[in-house]
């Protein structure tokens, strides 16, 4: 009989152990909470997942930094080859006789995948020449016609900087570069804010890869919708009839069919539509706008066209990173109160 009271001990110990994992799992799923992050390719996601990282996790170590340098070679000889093509689409040569020379150059330059890989000085002197052309400023304002990436201009700007050979990307460089995303188009990264922690998923959102994101949405407690300001003249890489814009809106308006979550609208790219408004007005493309050049306007004017396609009662928040951060905060903390019953029948103001 001693031996089956062992027996009988020994399971009521395993019981307990099970139980006592079972509630601590519990625990670290309650505090635990996932946010969603949305937003049409080029809306901004990727640059507020780079700022939540500098802000909140100390930033990139110099071999994170490193690790990004041939992204931004790529991004660059991409929109320098982007620009060069524009030219040919639309009739334009350039007025510098060298430049045409340097044109052919730079379609023909290739960046290699060796992590050693520098880029050539020639390659630099060549970009630098062709974006100083005047004809460029005739091709940039008519960019609604052909693709180019918004960091394109500080990309330019900069790649006498970038061709060095001890060239070394910083922080704002990271932020302007277009990163390739992991194989399965889903990136993750978790902040620890008391009481909670936050893990914030960024899915891709090429048109491709939209049917094997939806499982993502499951205990998703808030999601973030990215609505680029400043997509409202570029078309889409994958189609030329279609603005970014008008494809955000469609997202959008998706997205309550897909969960019950809250749902941050979050604008994005206000410096960017800032310095486009006198170069591509937005009347051009909604007339009934009459806002002129003011941004503010401007900016009101684009998040209606948003409103106006909201099925739900959404909460907006402005364009700066850490506002959005408290705002995200505000909303997941709430809903945190909310499903462990100590805060019942409240709304988000």
């Amino acid at each position: 009989m001693g031996a089956n009271i062992s027996t009988e001990q020994r399971e009521l110990e395993r019981s307990m152990a099970i139980d006592k994992q079972i509630e601590a799992d519990s625990r670290r799923l309650r505090s635990e909470q996932k946010v969603l992050l949305l937003g049409t390719p080029g809306s901004g996601k990727s640059t507020i997942m780079k700022q939540m990282k500098i802000i909140h996790q100390n930033g990139y170590t110099p071999d994170e930094l490193a690790a990004f340098r041939l992204d931004i070679y790529q991004n660059l000889v991409d929109s320098a080859k982007d620009v060069v093509l524009a030219l040919h689409k639309l009739g334009l040569e350039c007025v510098e006789e060298i430049n045409k020379t340097y044109a052919a150059q730079i379609l023909e330059y290739k960046v290699e995948s060796d992590p050693s890989f520098r880029l050539a000085p020639d390659i630099a002197n060549a970009i630098d020449s062709l974006w100083k052309d005047p004809t460029i400023a005739i091709a940039v304002k008519l960019c609604s016609e052909f693709h180019l990436p918004d960091s394109a201009s500080y990309l330019f700007s900069n790649v006498q900087r970038i061709a060095q050979k001890d060239y070394l990307p910083s922080e704002r460089d990271v932020l302007r570069a277009k990163t390739k995303t992991k194989p399965a188009g889903i990136m993750e990264i978790s902040l620890h804010l008391a009481p909670c922690s936050i893990r914030i998923v960024d899915v891709s959102n090429q048109r491709s890869e939209r049917k094997k994101w939806i499982h993502c949405f499951e205990a998703v407690t808030s999601i973030i919708f990215c609505a680029g300001l400043s997509d409202y003249d570029q078309v889409l890489l994958e189609n030329k009839e279609q603005t970014r814009m008008t494809e955000s809106l469609i997202l959008f308006e998706s997205v309550p069919s897909f969960s019950s979550a809250s749902v941050i609208l979050f604008s994005t790219k206000i410096e960017v539509l800032k310095a486009k408004l006198g170069k591509a007005p937005l009347e051009m493309y909604f007339p009934e706008y009459t806002g002129e050049h003011d941004i503010n306007k401007a900016a009101k004017f684009i998040m209606s066209k948003y409103m106006q396609a909201n099925r739900a009662n959404l909460r907006i928040y402005s364009q700066y990173i850490r506002v959005l951060l408290a705002a995200t905060e505000d909303t997941i903390l709430q809903n945190a109160l909310e499903s462990t019953g100590i805060l019942r029948d409240t709304k988000v103001l």
